[in-house]
């Protein structure tokens, strides 16, 4: 029930109390008058309802304790008075007579008046013993008081010792976190830095053999409770027996005190033990800010491995841009390529002009006389073939050359090409892999944030469990002060009660010495009644000290209970704890075992990324050198094809200057055919000659090109190969057939120079022989010298308009170099030797046949060197000139290997420095 019903109900049995002494002060006046006589007056309005005075009790009992026995009144003092009101049954009473219909007759009235009587005074008699019993009760409640007090105090003193096993519960439960975070952060910090592994792994053994003392520390103190409990158990037995053993139960006590003081020095290492932890914690606290430098350290290391990354990613595509632009230089240089290919198949187009017109020419010069004329536009075309050639072997080779090249590039492109691949995928992989470690990271962070919150949380509860260890030390202090008191008391309790017992057996001896002595022992014992009451008293003291004695003792056992039941559920949360640890510990080792892994699979891969690093590094130094090599070499080609166009352009100028002089020979082809008759038979013979000649050097060359194309070889270079060998055999056929002409030309001119010679001779004897003057025998030699001198005249305006063509000809035709002439065969060099000794032979027959006739004929002249440094020839048509060539000359023609000329070049190896001009 709540104070409000129990202060309800004692203000309702004030008032009953107060309702019923007013009835008995109103009963003689009721009975001296008459009005006191009426109807019998219900219970319900004087009396209290007997279960209110039930609830009453039960409720009072329930308070106190089943040791209390005594009530504790003193309760009902303390409460305000309420006001009662009058009773509204008297009224009833007084007012029931006259408006009653049927009024009773005296008799009646008489006898209900007595019995009411009865009734009152039952009820005072009942009221009485009540007040008698409230008076008890009273009492009772005085005595009482003190020991609610004494209850009071003793509940405060449990509720410090709750209070006090609550906090040691939680500093328990603290060290536990304690130590639950303590190798969570060494776990973790194992798992995630390799550096620290050995240093995790003996803090890792300190933690064990600190949760190994901490389970010894435990066992000592479930030892402890152990002998706790035994202790309380015997002292169970003692305090039952405590008023028969007390000096028994006074070594318990000491014992007890031993023990607390034993739990006092426990709890002062314990203490002790907590500082250490609190240093741990302050190193560890160290060791994580160290480990914190080392993942900023790591940190940094990964962002410059980024930035190595993005490096490579943009010398990747550096490269891949490059490797464009080499690509498109290469499309250029292939269609340069094909450019000179056109070029060669439109020199081809040409050379087989060439070659038609020569066949013409052959054809003209069957019917021609003037055979100086077509000798020199033969030469023209022999040298112009022969540069055709040069060229075409320098396009040939700059095209090997080319195609080496390219075929040398495209590997390099698919090479480079994997290579972009396989960068391509690391990127990828390098992308996950630091995807992943950004995720790990991001743990990383989190678990140390919340590390540091319950780094801070254990900070904090660190400081609340010393406070509590201090509050229970000053707690434990007092409770030995406690229990020093009370085991005095319990001394000087004992102490008293044998000076009472030895009291009480001397007023028996005084009394059995009084009641033989008589009147002096009843003096005596007159004296010694106080005495007795005063010795009866301290029994009573005693009896009362030994039972708070006993409730204190209960308490204890309460509280020792308590304890065991706290102990108990220590050690199931300990179990719980030890197995959550130990899981966690199983989950720690996985995951320094995983990281431990994965930080070697990415010192592996680091490794591996920094390999592919220097030789990606390497792979572009040697790529921008070959760029740098192609580079110059394409501008190199694009020079030689600006070149060769010039040359093109050149040449097209030198063909239409060719046309203008086929032209004119062919115009002078008709004086030539009287001339050309007399040597075509020879002609012919020659031509077959040079046909069977013609075929010999083609079996030679079938023979020299069939084993070049042995070898395997591509479809491209086969193609390249044919057309080199077709353009070979048709220049090569081209030149032997002209040469083979010219050997003719030269040998029919040998032939007709001396045929002429003869002629002259046979004049001159005939002259002789006729002795006659020159004017009077002109009609024997006129038709030859006049003959020789319409030859002559011929050749000299052909070699004037010749002159005047070449002046005006850029000087592009030169000597072909060494190499060239080493690559001819010896027979084209033994017919080159012979057709220049012929042009000598020629040369000199002329010189002769002009100085032996009177009318002679002009000669060809012949160009004298100049200086080394201008390399231009200075033509001179004196005959001493040309006489002194060979002797005047000599020396220094050796001396320079090449002589340039306008016009035509005709050079031997085997004579150095030789030179004719047409």
């Amino acid at each position: 029930m709540s104070e409000d019903d129990r202060a309800a109900k004692a203000a309702r049995a004030k008032a009953l109390l107060k309702k019923r002494q007013a009835a008995k002060k109103d009963k003689p006046s009721g009975s001296g008058t008459g009005t006191g006589v009426a109807s019998p007056v219900s219970e319900r309005a004087f009396s209290p309802a007997p279960p209110e005075d039930s609830k009453t009790t039960r409720d009072l009992n329930n308070i106190f304790s089943k040791e209390d026995t005594s009530g504790d009144t003193s309760w009902l003092s303390g409460l305000t008075q309420v006001e009662s009101t009058p009773l509204p049954a008297t009224s009833a009473a007084t007012s029931s007579p006259p408006s009653s219909s049927h009024p009773p007759n005296g008799h009646s009235s008489v006898d209900s008046s007595n019995v009411e009587t009865e009734s009152l005074r039952a009820e005072n008699e009942g009221l009485k013993s009540k007040l008698g019993e409230i008076d008890g009760l009273r009492a009772e409640k005085e005595a009482l008081g003190s020991k609610m007090g004494e209850v009071d105090s003793l509940k405060s003193q449990n509720e410090n010792l709750r209070v006090e096993l609550d906090n040691v519960k939680r500093s328990e439960a603290a060290v536990k976190a304690e130590f639950r975070t303590q190798t969570e952060t060494l776990k973790k910090r194992v798992g995630e830095l390799e550096i620290t592994i050995r240093s995790s792994q003996s803090e890792k053994a300190e933690v064990e053999r600190k949760l190994e003392s901490a389970k010894s520390e435990l066992s000592s103190v479930q030892s402890l409770l152990e002998e706790e409990r035994s202790h309380s158990n015997q002292l169970r037995g003692e305090i039952e027996h405590i008023q028969l053993e007390k000096e028994n139960a006074i070594k318990n006590e000491q014992r007890t005190i031993a023990l607390l003081v034993s739990e006092k020095a426990t709890l002062t290492s314990e203490l002790e033990r907590l500082g250490e932890v609190d240093l741990r914690a302050q190193k560890i606290e160290e060791e994580f800010t160290e480990e914190q430098a080392k993942v900023r350290d790591l940190e940094q290391q990964f962002e410059t491995l980024r930035a190595h990354v993005q490096e490579t990613s943009t010398r990747n595509q550096q490269l891949q841009t490059k490797e464009k632009e080499l690509t498109e230089k290469s499309r250029e240089q292939e269609r340069l390529l094909q450019i000179a290919n056109n070029s060669v198949a439109s020199l081809r187009k040409e050379s087989e002009s060439y070659q038609r017109r020569v066949k013409e020419l052959e054809e003209q010069i069957e019917s021609d006389d003037r055979a100086e004329k077509l000798e020199a536009s033969l030469k023209n075309t022999q040298d112009h073939a022969d540069e055709l050639e040069f060229q075409l072997s320098k396009l040939k080779q700059t095209h090997a050359y080319l195609k080496k090249e390219r075929d040398s590039l495209e590997p390099l492109l698919k090479t480079h090409r994997d290579g972009e691949e396989e960068w391509k995928t690391k990127h990828s992989d390098l992308q996950s892999q630091h995807q992943s470690l950004q995720q790990q990271l991001t743990a990383v962070t989190t678990e140390k944030e919340a590390l540091l919150q319950e780094k801070t949380e254990l900070q904090n509860e660190s400081g609340k469990a010393q406070g509590a260890l201090s509050l229970l030390q000053a707690k434990l202090k007092q409770a030995a002060e406690e229990l020093a008191a009370s085991t005095r008391q319990l001394k000087t309790a004992q102490i008293e009660a044998k000076n009472a017992t030895r009291r009480a057996e001397e007023a028996e001896r005084i009394q059995q010495d009084l009641q033989t002595e008589g009147m002096n022992l009843m003096r005596s014992l007159d004296e010694m009644r106080p005495k007795i009451v005063e010795l009866t008293g301290e029994k009573l003291e005693m009896s009362e000290k030994v039972e708070a004695l006993q409730r204190e003792v209960n308490s204890r056992d309460a509280i020792i209970s308590q304890l065991e039941v706290s102990l108990e559920e220590l050690r199931d949360e300990k179990e719980r704890s030890e197995n959550q640890w130990q899981g966690i510990l199983a989950e720690r080792e996985r995951d320094r075992t995983n990281a431990q892994d994965n930080s070697n699979e990415l010192q592996k891969a680091y490794e591996k990324i920094q390999e592919e690093l220097d030789a990606a590094l390497a792979s572009m130094r040697s790529l921008e050198a070959d760029r740098a090599k192609i580079h110059q070499e394409a501008s190199q080609h694009l020079k030689e094809v600006g070149r060769l166009t010039a040359l093109n352009l050149t040449q097209a100028e030198e063909l239409s200057a060719l046309r203008k002089e086929v032209e004119q020979r062919s115009t002078d082809q008709a004086e030539e055919e009287d001339f050309l008759e007399r040597a075509q038979n020879e002609i012919e013979t020659l031509q077959q000659e040079l046909a069977a000649k013609d075929e010999e050097l083609q079996r030679l060359k079938d023979a020299a090109s069939r084993p070049l194309s042995a070898g395997p070889r591509s479809l491209d270079d086969e193609m390249l190969g044919s057309y080199k060998q077709q353009h070979e055999l048709e220049l090569s056929t081209a030149q032997s057939h002209i040469r083979s002409l010219e050997t003719a030309l030269f040998d029919a001119e040998a032939r007709s120079h001396s045929l002429i010679k003869q002629v002259a001779a046979l004049e001159d004897q005939l002259a002789g022989h006729s002795h006659a003057p020159h004017r009077a025998s002109p009609g024997i030699p006129s038709r030859p010298s006049s003959r020789h001198s319409t030859d002559l005249h011929r050749a000299a305006v052909q070699r004037t308009s010749s002159r005047s063509n070449l002046a005006t000809a850029p000087p592009i035709i030169k000597r072909t170099p060494a190499a060239y002439e080493q690559s001819l065969s010896p027979e084209t060099r033994h017919k080159r030797k012979v057709s220049l000794s012929m042009l000598r032979a020629r040369i000199d027959s002329e010189l002769a046949a002009a100085a032996s006739g009177s009318n002679s004929r002009s000669l060809s002249p012949v160009p004298s060197v100049g200086s080394s440094n201008e390399g231009s020839l200075a033509l001179r048509s004196t005959p001493a000139n040309v006489l002194g060539l060979n002797a005047g000359l000599q020396p220094h023609l050796r001396t320079r290997p090449q002589f340039l000329d306008d016009s035509h070049v005709f050079w031997c190896s085997s004579c150095r420095g030789d030179l004719v001009i047409l």
